[in-house]
């Protein structure tokens, strides 16, 4: 038998199966982690968004008469952060899918996940809008605007965790939606309150759960490939 039969031979024999589990296990962790290192991003932005962003329409009259955030200011502040938050989620979503070869499943769901930031929040626009023109008045558009962005968002963080299989997505986008619900029943304007705090805590708190993860994730993977060298 020549060395090329030799070496032909025992590249066809297979794995042993406990290598062949742990081949695959490790591919699928650092899949993940490529897949969900845009979470603690995405945690982070929309968490300031909450807790300043919110945080400036409640001063508009929350503390009143001892201090009253001009309102112009305050909803300049809010619609910039939002924003950029919806730029963001929609960029890293976008970006999420691509990279990887021969999965183009993932990169259309990716692409498809960040435009729907976007559409989504223009549809809360027009929808808010076609309100108004049928007689919703202000004080209710105080109301609707908030909460409907809440639970959009709430919404897109548990569809984020089903495509990419982030937990900590799950737990927020449940979490977003209890508090979009609940923050109505506290009235105007300490609704704006509830979600800066119960929103904008929860996802810095959340990001910094996440980034730990991750980074246990990333060093695990490390001292696996440093054991096969």
């Amino acid at each position: 038998m020549t060395e090329n039969e030799d070496l032909r031979s025992t590249d066809d024999e297979p794995l042993d199966p406990a290598a062949m589990l742990a081949l695959v296990e490790d591919q699928r962790r650092s899949v993940v982690g490529q897949i969900a290192s845009f979470v603690p991003v995405i945690l982070t932005m929309w968490g300031i968004v909450w807790l300043v962003g919110f945080g400036s329409l409640w001063l508009i009259s929350g503390l009143a008469p001892a201090f009253a955030l001009p309102v112009p200011v305050a909803v300049s502040i809010f619609v910039a952060l939002l924003v950029a938050a919806i730029v963001v989620s929609a960029v890293l979503g976008a970006r999420s899918g691509r990279g990887r070869r021969g999965n183009r499943a993932e990169a259309f769901s990716g692409i498809v996940y960040g435009v729907s930031w976007m559409v989504g929040g223009l549809a809360i626009v027009a929808f808010a809008q076609g309100l108004a023109y049928n007689g919703m008045p202000a004080a209710l558009a105080t109301v609707f605007y908030p909460v409907a962005y809440a639970l959009f968002a709430g919404l897109m963080y548990v569809m984020s965790a089903a495509l990419w299989r982030a937990v900590p997505m799950l737990v927020l986008g449940l979490w977003t939606i209890l508090v979009a619900v609940a923050a109505p029943f506290f009235g105007v304007p300490t609704h704006y309150l509830v979600l800066a705090l119960g929103c904008g805590l929860g996802f810095l708190v959340l990001a910094v759960v996440s980034s730990v993860h991750l980074a246990r994730l990333r060093a695990r993977a490390a001292g696996v490939e440093a054991g096969r060298g």
